[in-house]
């Protein structure tokens, strides 16, 4: 064979090549966020759990990432969930309190309805810029009136509970209104039931994956569970109970659904693994990030090792499992031990559609795609800061310490002291005074570049 045959064969060879690499580059990766509600620190075998059965979720940690200091922006839902999305601390876009139906804090019965501004961009209008197709599946509790509904805040589609599973008829503390199930903007049921939430959010997120193969999309699947009441379809509540234990369950209170716990996470593992099916059946895993976490420690569950859970700025409350999975760009079986946030989602998210961060307005997170992809390995982030519902900033983390702020002066190594046993104030001045200068340096930053929450007047009964 002449070289001018070889030559001409290898050229085609390189321009076939060439031809499928633009194509692949073309087709922006899809990316999918998995979120439980309440799920713990130490809920998942591959955090430490010797009881709950949660293969699917496991594999993902084999054949991916896992972070061991992962950290929500609260400890409790709304604010967590804006976080996430805005890649902003909730102080900064001013939700940092849990919101009550009809768009309400807590205690207010007229006034002003709240909810995640309009204005603030959202990562999935960041990736619908960039011709992702979106789809929020399950809980938002980011506001629920019209303007502040996921399908006004970048969301193609949107199916799923508007708020907290347990704001429904029967809750012993309030009094609420039957639970819509929204699919779009329209209500299609009330009060659904909530064994088989699980199941259905599952099925229609499937459903958008199967529609948009061939696209690139953008699915916020946002589980309603473990959060109590918790609830279990009988497939798997059988499993694990007796008919005679399943009769001990009184309607809605949540304490007599608690044992359900570990029914709920099995559910939820299957949930993952229905995913994973569905993008291996369609040849999509290999461009698809995955990504799975919780909203914030467990009230039910176990947060492991960590001190504290739902609602408290101890480790248990904010610090939560996080697994991230991409086939062939992820190295299997990567630990990352570095201080990282649900907040970095969204400036990593950026990058990888090849998106800007907004340079409008201050963003918080930070890009770790280095953390998993290679390249730098250590100090993107050393500083992260603990807000509490309604009270702002009340701890600080700086590499391995911690310093809570106010009366009650703590201070732990949390390398050493993952359970923050050891209070070592006053054995380091030094550092609690400069830790002490970040915090209230940064509560100065926040208070000059906040953003207003979103607000409209609601009229009161009777009123045109």
């Amino acid at each position: 064979m002449s070289h001018k045959i070889i030559f001409s064969i290898l050229s085609l060879i390189f321009l076939v090549r060439v031809s499928v690499a633009k194509e692949i580059s073309s087709q922006k990766p899809n990316i999918i966020i998995i979120l439980a509600d309440d799920l713990g620190y130490g809920d998942l075998k591959c955090y430490g759990n010797k009881n709950n059965i949660t293969p699917n979720i496991d594999q993902m940690a084999e054949d991916g990432i896992r972070f061991t200091d992962f950290y929500m922006a609260s400890s409790v839902c709304t604010p967590s969930r804006a976080a996430l999305l805005t890649g902003c601390y909730p102080e900064r876009i001013g939700l940092n309190n849990v919101l009550f139906p009809n768009s309400m804090p807590l205690g207010q019965k007229n006034g002003m309805a709240i909810g995640l501004n309009p204005t603030e961009i959202t990562i999935a209008e960041l990736l619908k810029s960039k011709d992702y197709k979106t789809a929020c599946i399950g809980k938002w509790h980011l506001g629920d009136i019209p303007e502040f509904m996921p399908l006004n805040q970048g969301f193609d589609e949107y199916f799923g509970l508007p708020y907290s599973n347990d704001m429904i008829p029967g809750n012993t503390r309030y009094e609420f209104e039957p639970i819509p199930l929204y699919d779009g903007t329209k209500v299609i049921e009330t009060n659904p039931d909530q064994d088989y939430l699980t199941m259905r959010y599952t099925e229609k997120a499937k459903e958008f994956i199967k529609r948009n193969k061939n696209n690139s999309f953008f699915l916020y699947l946002a589980h309603n569970m473990p959060h109590r009441p918790c609830h279990a379809s009988y497939k798997y509540a059988q499993k694990w109970f007796s008919n005679e234990k399943l009769s001990e369950i009184n309607g809605e209170g949540k304490e007599t659904r608690d044992f359900l716990y570990p029914a709920t996470i099995e559910e939820l593992d299957w949930s993952v693994g229905e995913i994973l099916i569905t993008l291996k059946e369609f040849n999509i895993d290999s461009n698809t990030l995955i990504i799975f976490t919780s909203d914030n420690g467990p009230a039910v569950g176990s947060a492991g090792p960590l001190k504290g859970g739902k609602g408290s700025i101890y480790e248990g409350g904010l610090r939560v499992p996080c697994i991230m999975q991409w086939n062939n760009m992820i190295p299997k079986g990567t630990l990352c031990q570095e201080l990282t946030s649900c907040i970095d989602i969204f400036p990593t998210l950026a990058y990888i559609a090849e998106s800007n961060v907004p340079d409008d307005r201050d963003i918080d997170g930070i890009n770790i795609i280095d953390y998993f992809l290679g390249g730098k390995k250590n100090n993107l982030r050393n500083t992260f800061f603990y807000l509490k519902q309604g009270h702002g900033i009340q701890a600080i983390r700086y590499k391995s310490w911690k310093l809570f702020i106010g009366e009650n002066l703590q201070l732990y190594n949390l390398r050493n002291d993952i359970g923050e046993k050891n209070n070592l104030v006053g054995e380091y001045p030094e550092l609690e005074k400069y830790l002490t200068e970040q915090i209230y340096k940064f509560n100065k930053k926040l208070s000059e570049n906040n953003r207003t929450l979103g607000q409209i007047p609601i009229k009161e009964e009777g009123n045109n």
